[in-house]
């Protein structure tokens, strides 16, 4: 009689839905890592999926194109960025996808860990860990689509680091003319070159759109924070699990909405002066 009435937990744990979502989110992990180099490839840029070519060849044409002294970019960088934006399409697509399973199944272990009130201390610490990592990895998801929209957006600026990767002797002394030209523009004694135009123009982007980025981010954060502690308050006091959970919400999310107003305020003064950040870019802070 006593099992009638006080059924194992386990048969409301939602098993299916979770191993499901669990197995979605693996497979784009792992799309996440692979997919977005093969997929951004076509005919003869095929090689770039490779680093060490991708690299190779970023710096053959970043070297070339400061020498041309023209902005436009010369057929060999056209082909590099363009294969980082398809790249960064791809990857933030992937991304995209991760984090609305991620939410899912996030959702989904919380409501299901704040249900349980039956006991078992081990399954409900289980819960609140596969929970909490999995916030983790959403806010990864997150990130990642930000960048990936920075990439596609300004995809010249943002494939500029992978030449710290390089080795080459032509690329250091490109990089000192480079140096050079900002010291002087910033100063208002030279006019600047085409190529260096093109650079600042796309590193502006850059900062512009992580800008525009973080504002309905840090708006979605602040409004769920603002829901968590209007729940909060109408819950009883008896209801401590809930409480906490929707504390932990609160301040988590509060933490993160300053975060990204902070990545907004950073990347206005950058984008309103980019000089100054370009050049300490070159100077070795990739």
């Amino acid at each position: 009689m006593r099992r009638l009435i006080s059924p194992s937990r386990s048969a409301v744990f939602p098993t299916r839905a979770v191993s499901v979502l669990t197995a979605l989110a693996g497979a784009l992990v792992a799309a996440l890592v692979f997919a977005p180099g093969m997929l951004a490839t076509r005919g003869r840029d095929s090689g770039l999926a490779d680093r060490n070519n991708l690299v190779d060849d970023l710096c053959d044409a970043f070297i070339g194109y400061w020498h041309s002294g023209k902005e436009q970019y010369s057929p060999d960088l056209e082909r590099v960025v363009d294969y980082w934006f398809r790249y960064n399409v791809v990857k933030g697509l992937i991304a995209s996808v991760l984090l609305i399973v991620l939410v899912a199944l996030g959702s989904l272990l919380w409501r299901t860990f704040l249900r349980d009130g039956g006991p078992g201390r081990v399954r409900r610490i289980a819960l609140v860990a596969a929970g909490v990592s999995v916030v983790w990895f959403a806010l990864f998801a997150l990130w990642t689509a930000v960048a990936s929209l920075q990439g596609a957006a300004a995809p010249f600026a943002s494939i500029l680091p992978l030449l710290g990767d390089a080795s080459n002797g032509a690329l250091a002394d490109t990089v000192d003319q480079i140096k050079q030209q900002l010291t002087d523009s910033t100063g208002g004694s030279e006019r600047t070159r085409p190529a260096l135009e093109g650079i600042v123009s796309d590193y502006v982007r850059f900062h512009v759109v992580r800008e525009i980025a973080a504002v309905p981010i840090a708006f979605a954060f602040m409004g769920a924070s603002v829901m968590s502690w209007n729940t909060f308050a109408r819950k009883g006091s008896t209801d401590r699990r809930t409480r906490r959970v929707l504390v932990s919400f609160a301040v988590s999310s509060t933490v993160f909405s300053l975060f990204f107003i902070l990545i907004f305020v950073v990347n206005r003064a950058t984008a309103a002066d980019p000089n100054p950040g370009l050049l300490n870019f070159f100077n070795g802070s990739w």
